[in-house]
């Protein structure tokens, strides 16, 4: 291949890149830029020559009024110079129709003993837009987390405080006592949404064991008459916030949805040690149900928030684990937990 047939494929290699592209001499003018530069000049308004050819690129940032465009020229400066190889930042770029944001990278090359540098513009609009979506929805959650436990929870104290007093002096008990479960009913909620809204990552990672964690889990859950038994147990690595929140809503639904007095719920290990089940004796889930149970609000009980298995979704998912709902070998509802790491 001939030095003039090499020099072409690679001059129409760079036109057939997305990326927009300028190469500017140690002065910091323009020698050369490829289609995609040229075409956003002319889709955008350019004023003058879309291929800025001769344009002094560091002059157009210094006249530039932006923070972005000094930083842009004073990176660009330390690229030509050689105090640094390769220098990039992210900015935004307004254009008549839209907002966009690139990211702008400058390398430092040479050729035939001159020294030239690379400018490289690349649209990161679509993941740009994805992550302040993400920030405004995690600002919402935070906002909710921070309505659900104060501006709701401390009047919702102290309805239950009165309740309560009233209780004692047996005033309307019948109807009272309506009221003081509807208010337990609105704890529930609020303790369920802000468990949703606030345990997003893992906090804690350390080495816990199966039977342990679970007992412990089994002391905070209102379990009536249901009985606990640990079939076996192992170590593994969990989050123990998490964990407890897996534990405490699978117990939670099988003492509310067993539908029996003399329930006993099992914990137990999955064959190869790779994870761990939660099962019951009761009535258990329809095929039906078994897609839509983790759903947000699903619920088939009057007094359930619909929000319990969504919980364990959201606690198992975090820690990068799997979730499997299916039937018992007694009939029952039977959660599969998978992905777990077993400790070194």
């Amino acid at each position: 291949m001939s030095n003039a047939t090499s020099s072409s494929l690679a001059f129409s290699s760079l036109d057939a890149l997305p990326t927009q592209l300028a190469i500017l001499d140690e002065d910091g003018v323009i020698v050369y830029t490829n289609r995609a530069w040229r075409e956003f000049g002319n889709e955008n308004g350019y004023q003058g020559d879309s291929n800025s050819v001769g344009t002094n690129y560091l002059g157009v940032c210094d006249l530039s009024a932006t923070d972005g465009a000094t930083t842009a020229s004073e990176g660009i400066r330390a690229v030509i110079d050689g105090d640094r190889g390769e220098f990039s930042f992210e900015y935004p770029c307004e254009t008549p129709d839209e907002q966009l944001w690139f990211t702008m990278r400058a390398t430092r090359f040479t050729d035939d003993g001159e020294t030239y540098v690379q400018i490289a513009h690349l649209d990161i609009t679509d993941r740009k837009r994805a992550e302040l979506d993400a920030e405004e929805r995690a600002e919402r959650l935070r906002n909710l987390a921070r309505m659900l436990s104060h501006d709701l929870r401390n009047p919702l104290s102290v309805a239950v405080g009165y309740v309560e007093s009233l209780l004692e002096e047996a005033v309307d008990a019948d109807g009272l006592e309506q009221v003081a479960g509807a208010l337990d009913r609105m704890e529930h909620i609020i303790t369920d949404a802000l468990v949703l809204a606030r345990h997003d990552a893992v906090e804690e990672l350390s080495t816990v064991d199966l039977e342990t964690r679970a007992a412990t889990a089994w002391e905070h859950v209102d379990t009536g008459s249901a009985d606990l038994v640990v079939a076996d147990s192992f170590e593994f690595r969990a989050d123990p916030s998490l964990l407890g929140h897996v534990f405490e809503n699978l117990f939670r639904n099988s003492v509310e949805h067993g539908a029996r007095d003399d329930l006993t719920v099992r914990v137990g290990v999955l064959d190869g040690e790779q994870g761990f089940y939660v099962e019951d004796d009761g009535v258990g889930i329809t095929a039906e149900a078994c897609d839509e149970v983790f759903e947000t609000g699903y619920t088939t009980g009057e007094e359930g928030t619909g929000l319990g298995l969504s919980i364990v979704a959201q606690a198992v998912h975090t820690q990068d684990w799997d979730v499997a709902v299916t039937e018992s070998a007694r009939g029952g509802a039977r959660f599969e937990i998978t992905g777990v790491e077993r400790p070194a």
